[in-house]
């Protein structure tokens, strides 16, 4: 971590990260203009603050699950160490990744979570046993993905967008999306919906006996929207309901059954691969 002119904040931050023994002294010339390296203990310290705050989302080694693998060549988001402590600080805004409250995750943290986090691309070991381009066949082919999700402008949009799954998303949680489709249903952490399911099917039933199934859009106190089946919004006053089933921990996707091993394989290879090149 080099700056040539580092700013009053930052003297300020690495006096701190000294003092606490996190960072190594240095002497000379260069000591001026250098930040200095953080110890081995200041990335003992980034590594157990990552798995307090990042872990649960990003895995506890960092592989990635609700969250991306962070153990990659270059984070597209954050390229370097700066960058990184703004998406840490900041979150990024439209995606499941939050940012950090000052009261509870301190400079000096995100200053060690981001010198960790780093680390970690020396140790890239994150390999998809299946095969990429076959898999975009079986996506096509085996139950007819698109007519649930978007890839790249194609499809319907009931379930979750997939366009760039594979910087969102871990490969185990990709195996296990497919496999046991209502264990891994992701969670919404804005708007309205803050903390609830964020792909949450709904049977609801009108007055008139009229069936209506969907995935939830939004929600208030007296009217709910669902986006059904056939890919169409519809909104629902609660009052014109006799029956409102939200089936948490349900998801509409159908299993895998059908699927071979070697299916599956190349299916979470296409995902993974969707968005790698971006």
């Amino acid at each position: 971590m080099r700056r040539s002119r580092p700013s009053l904040c930052g003297l300020a931050l690495a006096a701190s990260l000294l003092a606490a023994g996190v960072l190594a002294t240095m002497t000379g010339p260069a000591a001026a203009q250098e930040e200095s390296e953080v110890t081995e203990a200041g990335l003992a310290r980034g590594e157990m603050f990552y798995q307090a705050h990042c872990g649960r989302c990003h895995g506890m080694l960092g592989q990635g699950g609700e969250g991306p693998s962070l153990a990659r060549p270059t984070l597209p988001r954050a390229p370097d160490h700066e960058s990184l402590v703004e998406v840490i600080r900041r979150g990024i805004p439209g995606t499941g990744m939050p940012g950090t409250r000052s009261n509870l995750v301190s400079d000096l943290e995100v200053d060690l979570i981001a010198a960790y986090v780093h680390t970690l691309r020396e140790d890239i070991v994150t390999e998809v046993a299946g095969d990429a381009a076959r898999g975009r066949e079986v996506f096509a082919s085996a139950g007819d993905c698109y007519s649930c999700h978007v890839v790249d402008g194609r499809g319907t949009g009931i379930g979750p967008e997939l366009t760039g799954i594979g910087l969102r998303r871990g490969v185990d949680y990709l195996y296990a999306s497919l496999r046991t489709p209502g264990s891994e249903l992701p969670v919404s952490r804005r708007g309205i919906l803050r903390g609830f399911r964020g792909y949450l099917p709904i049977r609801a039933v009108t007055r008139e006996g009229r069936v209506i199934t969907g995935m939830r859009v939004n929600e208030d106190a007296f009217t709910i929207q669902l986006r059904s089946i056939s890919g169409r919004t519809v909104s629902l006053r609660k009052e014109d309901l006799v029956e409102l089933e939200k089936q948490f921990d349900h998801s509409l996707m159908p299993a895998v059954e059908e699927m071979t091993e070697a299916d599956i394989d190349d299916l979470v290879a296409f995902l993974a691969d969707l968005g790698e090149g971006s």
